[in-house]
């Protein structure tokens, strides 16, 4: 997606890239038009793609932020941390995850990846900033169990913890479905009703939206498969 093209809501500008060949995960450029900051959200796959669209944003790439630590949304953090020389944030509650990426992928997906490196891991309210803007940082574990969302004001990345009419899958490692349906209930009643959801797969779709259809299937939530797509 062409950046002239892409959504802008306020003072940001939103990329969406949909990478690999399974799972189709969404990586996110988030640009701060003011200050020409920018934040990467879950570089799954396709290091090079990621890495171009960066370069043309003209921005200076300030964070590489992870959702979560399931191999289809780290497997170019290498590349990306390699080539703008930062290193990648993650929730302390999946360093298990990002030490075993390689393993995984190649166990669910048949595919070698780069260990995800270097990382930091992070935990409670950590002081991340976009051209002096807070992100806020809301720990939503129940996919995995470091799975956050990133709150911009106005929008929201929600990882795999909640797609479009779906949940996250709890079958997998890290998984709690107990655990995830009070996450997602916790998320769509804290949240203003017109924010924008962009989620780890498929289309974004709006919280007051999410609140209708959670209030019909909160007791056995469908759960999100790449089948879907």
């Amino acid at each position: 997606m062409a950046a002239d093209t892409a959504p802008r809501l306020g003072d940001y500008r939103i990329v969406t890239i949909v990478t690999g060949d399974s799972w189709k995960e969404n990586c996110y450029l988030v640009s701060h038009l003011p200050s020409a900051e920018l934040a990467l959200i879950d570089p799954g796959d396709d290091s090079d793609s990621i890495i171009q669209a960066v370069l043309e944003s003209g921005a200076r790439l300030r964070h590489i932020l992870l959702t979560h630590a399931h191999h289809d949304h780290v497997g170019a953090v290498a590349a990306l941390c390699r080539r703008f020389r930062l290193a990648c944030e993650v929730h302390k509650g999946d360093a298990h995850l990002m030490r075993h990426a390689t393993m995984y992928a190649m166990r669910f997906a048949r595919k070698q990846i780069e260990p995800p490196a270097p990382f930091r891991t992070y935990e409670d309210q950590p002081a991340f900033q976009l051209g002096e803007r807070p992100v806020q940082v809301i720990h939503t574990p129940g996919h995995t169990s470091g799975s956050v969302c990133y709150y911009f004001g106005g929008f929201v990345f929600t990882g795999d913890t909640l797609l479009y009419q779906r949940v996250g899958r709890t079958d997998l490692p890290g998984g709690d479905a107990p655990l995830l349906a009070a996450s997602v209930l916790r998320l769509v009643e804290s949240l203003p009703g017109d924010t924008v959801m962009f989620p780890g797969h498929g289309r974004p779709w709006i919280l007051a939206e999410a609140q209708n259809w959670w209030q019909g299937v909160a007791a056995s939530p469908p759960q999100f498969t790449q089948f879907e797509l």
